[in-house]
């Protein structure tokens, strides 16, 4: 699976190398890496919202003492960019236009797309949710998607709102995106939840924090919808 996620990586960096020769931008390029500093939080994730990752014992001895496990660190490079760039690219052919409707017609693709990431992983036995205590009818990848697709979501809005700046623009402005997003979504917007499991709540008080969570990321993916309207104005 490590190798897997390496050679997409790979592909990645070759067609963002590809672009940027052709369209005289780097954004791809630095899109991908933002993708990568975004892996820096991953091990607080797993601590608040009980994420388990698989990993055998050669790479466990390899990552003894190192904060983000490396399979994570080279899977963050396209995890939230590939999308988001995806999109773009669309964007930029003219395929695709910021209106309401396609934004909110890109979040749920985005939110499939995520839903089938965490429906490989789990049966790969890539990661695990087994300590997250969801109420009934609610799962933890389906969270776990949600919250993917709107930082998905939110990555797009930055890079259509800075695809015309200057290189040292981008690099300030798109490279610390993935992680900004990642600490907005699953560390305010997600605070209701996990300090609700922190605490070891009761279910109701689990089911108010999961259902205050929901309303929190639905009222951010409107005012990213809003954004991208805007931006077609």
């Amino acid at each position: 699976m490590e190798l897997a996620t390496t050679l997409l990586l790979i592909l990645c960096y070759g067609l963002a190398a590809y672009l940027a020769w052709s369209d005289g931008t780097p954004i791809y390029l630095i899109t991908l890496a933002a993708g990568h500093i975004s892996s820096l939080v991953s091990p607080l994730w797993r601590v608040l919202y009980g994420i388990n990752y698989d990993l055998d014992l050669i790479v466990v001895q390899t990552l003894l003492g190192q904060s983000v496990p490396l399979p994570v660190l080279i899977g963050a490079g396209w995890y939230y960019p590939l999308p988001a760039l995806v999109v773009y690219y669309l964007y930029v052919t003219r395929w695709w236009f910021p209106t309401v409707l396609t934004g909110v017609m890109t979040y749920l693709a985005l939110l499939l797309y995520y839903l089938l990431i965490e429906s490989f992983g789990l049966r790969a036995n890539i990661w695990a949710y087994g300590a997250v205590r969801m109420p009934p009818g609610f799962s933890a990848p389906l969270l776990a998607a949600i919250m993917a697709a709107l930082i998905a979501y939110g990555l797009l809005y930055v890079v259509l709102l800075n695809h015309r700046s200057t290189w040292p623009s981008m690099l300030l402005v798109i490279l610390p995106a993935p992680l900004l997003l990642s600490l907005l979504v699953h560390g305010l917007l997600g605070a209701p939840l996990w300090i609700a499991l922190l605490l070891d709540g009761q279910p109701w008080v689990v089911l108010a924090g999961l259902v205050s969570t929901l309303l929190l990321l639905a009222w951010a993916g409107q005012i990213i919808t809003s954004g991208i309207r805007r931006l077609g104005a």
